[in-house]
């Protein structure tokens, strides 16, 4: 009873906040959850960087008909020096801020400078730039004009600011006080040590305030929208800007079609169902398998709707901590045996067949199959608990006590083979790590489903405070540096290397990789790292699920993509089509 109150509820404030949009030239997209923040840097959620699309810019973005990098803010592709390690840009004139003012080259240095600052809290991110980027040289003649020198030679290196959202100096920085650090300053290692001023602490303790990631009137970027409204848990509404500098553009990703934009969160799959049955919601790439396959059965839902099923490059996965602290997280999961008998034990081809329908695809690697780095020599890992059984035997996992969990003693403490498997609180969710629990324990082993918030659970896994965690990454169709989720520097520094995979080996694959920029050793060193990765199973990667987009036909431009988030909501232009009513169909 409490669920269903739940969901009537929740229903029922959709319906109260947002009132009927009938001719309004509104879009309601639902997200699944609430992001970690929409600060310009510090936040990390898939959620915030959909928003992101529209309430900010970069200066070159991949597009996603093409999946080729275009120019968005600058004139071209950039001019790129003889040895590979200086790229020329000349911002288009009629760039503007709110304010009036142009987008220049100082403030690309200011942005660039923020992003790889030690005192910026973006750990998880911050080597994608501090390893590719040795400064920004600005052109004394022409203030749209500037050089970004490189590190090194790195496949990165023209593509660095496909996802740096670009912010203005005067607004942040209105005294300038980043102008009197140099770009080698904040790359020395010893940068908190040497350079950083009382006011430059002062200035980033500031800048890393929580009011910058949700009061709506710090959130203000280069895109053709604002945030105007965030209530927590609820929805999130964003204007359309007037005067904007992007009007009248002919590129689709500078469109602002609808005049306001809500994300309206909605947890439960269920109240997902009832709002796109109802017509309450404009476009959904979140819903349940079975909730989907449901709506694509009903002839009213396909009058109303456009909908399908769309590959990604995203994954699940389950991590475990390989490095934990022996106290307060045991050392369940430090021998690498150890972690590929658990991966034995995981029922990845049923929780596929059983929660997502079959629609989705099995990987062994980090890179998606999608692309041509993947190695696809390595062998999916069946499920097998009989094996899994015996590489626990011998591994010193043994039942001594008879109570059907295997125990070891470890340190001189015995351990009990039963961990907290944390994982991101939804319905969804909770039904695949019951399923796994389910078959671990079939292998003497007791899995503790530990659900909560995405708050949480990112900062207890960038903290390393887990047992094991079960989350997922989105992807792209563009290179992916691996420097943040497997290099050894991004665990020390708390960065998404969650696990402590890594070694000298394995980073001197990252380097090569990344180095390299003659395709076949490029793909041979992806390929190295990805059987180390795979040798080493700090990951058990599970699923590729596909997208599951529904669009209204309210509107024209109902396009969908491969490439994340795989709509574009300002694109999106109302044709005032009347609607099939919904029937009274359970």
């Amino acid at each position: 009873m409490k669920k269903i109150f739940i969901l009537i509820l929740s229903f029922l404030i959709l319906q109260s906040c947002i009132k009927e949009r009938g001719d309004d030239n509104i879009v309601i997209q639902h997200i699944s959850i609430w992001p970690d923040g929409l600060h310009p840097f510090n936040s990390n959620s898939a959620v915030r960087t959909f928003i992101f699309q529209y309430t900010q810019k970069t200066l070159i973005k991949l597009d996603l008909e093409t999946l080729e990098y275009i120019p968005t803010l600058v004139e071209s592709m950039p001019e790129i020096s003889e040895d590979g390690l200086e790229y020329t840009y000349i911002i288009k004139d009629g760039t503007t801020w709110d304010d009036g003012n142009q987008l220049t080259a100082k403030d690309v240095e200011f942005s660039v400078k923020t992003m790889i600052c030690p005192l910026t809290n973006n750990t998880q991110i911050r080597s994608n730039y501090s390893t590719v980027i040795k400064s920004i040289k600005l052109d004394e003649n022409n203030p749209l004009k500037f050089t970004m020198q490189a590190q090194q030679l790195h496949v990165d290196n023209q593509y660095i600011f496909s996802e740096l959202y670009l912010q203005q100096q005067s607004f942040w920085d209105p005294n300038k006080i980043l102008d009197n650090v140099s770009f080698a300053n904040l790359l020395d290692e010893k940068f908190d040590e040497n350079y950083a001023t009382e006011e430059i602490s002062e200035y980033f303790t500031k800048y890393n305030s929580d009011d910058n990631s949700y009061i709506p009137k710090k959130l203000v970027g280069l895109g053709a929208y604002q945030v105007t409204t965030m209530e927590t848990d609820e929805y999130i509404i964003l204007n359309k800007k007037k005067d904007w500098w992007g009007e009248g553009s002919e590129s689709i990703y500078n469109k602002n079609y609808p005049d306001k934009i809500i994300f309206k969160i909605i947890k439960e799959d269920a109240a997902v169902y009832l709002s796109l049955k109802s017509n309450k919601i404009d476009v959904s790439n979140r819903i349940g398998t079975k909730s989907f396959q449901k709506l694509r059965e009903r002839e009213y839902f396909n009058n109303n709707y456009d909908s399908d099923y769309i590959d990604r490059y995203a994954y699940s996965y389950m991590g475990f901590n390989c490095k934990p602290d022996g106290i307060e997280f045991k050392k369940f999961f430090t021998d690498k045996k150890v972690r590929r008998a658990i991966a034995y034990t995981i029922p990845v081809d049923d929780i596929i067949e059983v929660i997502l329908d079959g629609k989705a695809s099995r990987q062994a690697a980090e890179i998606s199959p999608l692309k041509r780095t993947y190695n696809d020599t390595l062998k999916l890992i069946p499920l097998d608990i009989e094996k899994a059984k015996k590489m626990l035997d011998n591994s010193g996992w043994i039942d001594t006590d008879g109570d059907n969990i295997r125990d070891k003693i470890v340190d001189g403490e015995k351990l009990q083979m039963s961990f907290k498997l944390s994982y991101m609180s939804s319905p969804i969710s909770k039904e695949i790590v019951l399923m796994i629990k389910e078959s671990m324990y079939k292998a003497g082993v007791d899995a503790i489903p530990t659900p909560m918030d995405f708050t949480l659970f990112y900062k207890n896994a960038q903290e390393h405070k887990f047992d094991a965690m079960m989350g997922g990454w989105g992807g792209s169709a563009s290179y992916s540096n691996p420097m943040q989720l497997w290099h050894t520097t991004s665990w020390v520094t708390k960065g998404s290397n969650f696990c402590g995979f890594g070694d000298a080996e394995s980073d001197s694959y990252i380097k090569e990789a990344n180095s390299s920029l003659e395709y076949e050793k490029h793909k041979a060193a992806l390929w190295k790292l990805q059987a180390k990765i795979y040798d080493e199973q700090p990951y058990v990667f599970m699923y590729a699920s596909k997208n599951k987009i529904a669009i209204s036909k309210r509107f024209d431009n109902r396009n969908m993509y491969t490439e994340r988030p795989g709509v574009i909501l300002n694109n999106l232009k109302i044709n005032n089509k009347n609607l099939v009513p919904t029937t009274g169909e359970k």
